[in-house]
């Protein structure tokens, strides 16, 4: 349950994002290429992409640390990760029935 609801806070979180940007898909995949491509050899080695996505999972992760901790004092209660999943729950199920819809 836990990493699904977690799963789920990075879905949304990625969402937000890709619409906040709204960039040419092309540029933004050549982008990429070129910031995991970290020796510029024109091709991603398995040690290039380990390292891109520890990367982006600690920039993930600290993004929705700082959403959990909605009083910002550095530390989760139990009661805002509550409160915090809660609301997630909600919000994909009303995407569901938006969905369902359909």
């Amino acid at each position: 349950m836990k990493l699904t609801v977690f799963s789920c806070l990075l879905t949304l979180l990625f969402i937000n994002s890709v619409q906040a940007q709204q960039v040419d898909p092309a540029l933004m995949i050549h982008e990429q290429f070129a910031k995991i491509d970290t020796n510029s050899d024109g091709e991603i080695s398995q040690e290039e992409f380990l390292d891109y996505k520890m990367e982006e999972t600690k920039k993930v992760t600290a993004k929705v640390f700082e959403k959990l901790d909605t009083d910002k004092n550095g530390t989760i209660s139990e009661a805002e990760y509550s409160q915090t999943v809660a609301n997630i729950v909600n919000q994909l199920k009303r995407i569901s029935a938006g969905l369902a819809k359909d």
